[in-house]
């Protein structure tokens, strides 16, 4: 799943959660929920070190438009900007390999069960998966603008 599709996740967790107790983790969860559905991504490593980067350049700036909408609209933008960034950071975890490859070294792959547990869950990442990233994207901007 995209980051920003996390991100928005778990805006909308911080926004209907009142419990910040609750909603944080709740955040932090849900990504493995949606890395569990069919989503958007590359099994061809040479198309995806053409796009990769504007994606995650692209990912990156659409979630720092969902903090300054948080901030501009919500009392609590904090938390639930919080609660977006916890829906997004296991991710994070493939940071190292990915700043390894852009360097031209080795990837030290996976490394933790953590990791494996991951890995494993995203059974279906392929580009005809962008379809059911769109509408999910596109009913969590509504839902979210509706929240707001």
């Amino acid at each position: 799943m995209t980051a920003t599709n996390h991100a928005l996740t778990g805006a909308l967790i911080g926004l209907a959660v009142s419990n910040t107790a609750v909603a944080l983790p709740v955040a932090f969860f849900s990504h493995f929920l949606l890395d569990s559905l069919p989503h958007f991504g590359f099994t061809d490593l040479k198309r995806r070190d053409r796009l990769f980067g504007i994606m995650l350049f692209s990912d990156f700036m659409l979630c720092v438009i969902l903090v300054l909408l948080l901030f501009l609209s919500h009392d609590n933008w904090i938390i639930v900007s919080l609660a977006a960034f916890l829906a997004t950071s296991p991710d994070f975890m493939w940071m190292p390999d990915y700043v390894r490859e852009t360097l031209g070294k080795p990837q030290k792959g996976i490394t933790n069960v953590y990791m494996m547990f991951h890995s494993k869950i995203q059974w279906y990442q392929k580009p005809q998966g962008a379809w059911l990233e769109s509408v999910y994207g596109l009913g969590a901007v509504v839902l979210l603008l509706n929240l707001l």
